[in-house]
This record gives structure tokens, C-alpha cells and sequence, in this order.
């Protein structure tokens, strides 16, 4: 028993990333004609409403990046950058096992839902 609970543990925690493991992976990029006042706003509110925690941190002059919590404790589950473009607003999404086809959608999805 003690052997099985190890494995499934061993591997619930294969998939935990932390924040520089995540930046080294390729960005998903999106653009919005919305500011990236309004697309944070937008964003922080969909990913928060599903239960998670966002934290919101600036970056350069002008832009942010989001830190979503994963639901495993010590991991970071998405990396968004959201700065602005010559028209509107640029997005940077870098997911864990963002090309793992049975990952939870719900980031990607909220994501999207606030283009």
C-alpha cells in the first residue's frame, strides 16, 4: 500500500513546474485590441473565479505578468505577459504541459474568453 501511495505521489508531482522551468518554454502569443488594463482585469477575474490564485507583478515600463498558482502547492501553473503593442494589447502564455492534450483547459480558457 505504502508503495502505490508513493508511486501516485511521484507522479502527481511529475507535473509540477516552477517559475524558471516555465520561462524557458516557447510563448503561446495572442493580441486584443483591448488595453492591458482591461485584459488583466478581464483575466484576473475568469482565473479567480475558477480558484485561482493570481499574482500580478510589473514588468518593464509598461506591461505585467501574471503568476498563476498551480493546484499542487509550490507550483506555478501559467506564466502570462500581458504588455502593450503598436495596436492594442500583446499577450505571452507559457503553461504547464501546455502540449500535454489532457491538461486541464481552464487558463487557456480564460485566456481566451477575455480576447
Amino acid at each position: 500500500m505504502r508503495t502505490k501511495t508513493l508511486a501516485v505521489l511521484a507522479a502527481a508531482l511529475a507535473g509540477c513546474t516552477s517559475q524558471a522551468n516555465l520561462e524557458r518554454n516557447p510563448p503561446m502569443e495572442l493580441r486584443t485590441g483591448k488595453s492591458a488594463e482591461d485584459y488583466r482585469t478581464c483575466l484576473v477575474a475568469g482565473l479567480e473565479k475558477d480558484g485561482r490564485h493570481v499574482l500580478v507583478q510589473p514588468q518593464g515600463s509598461s506591461g505585467q505578468r501574471l503568476l498563476v498558482d498551480s493546484k499542487v502547492p509550490g507550483a506555478t501553473a501559467a506564466i502570462i505577459d500581458i504588455g502593450s503593442a503598436s495596436r492594442g494589447t500583446r499577450i505571452q502564455l507559457r503553461e504547464q504541459m501546455a502540449n500535454n492534450p489532457l491538461r486541464p483547459r481552464t487558463i487557456l480558457t480564460a485566456v481566451k474568453d477575455c480576447l
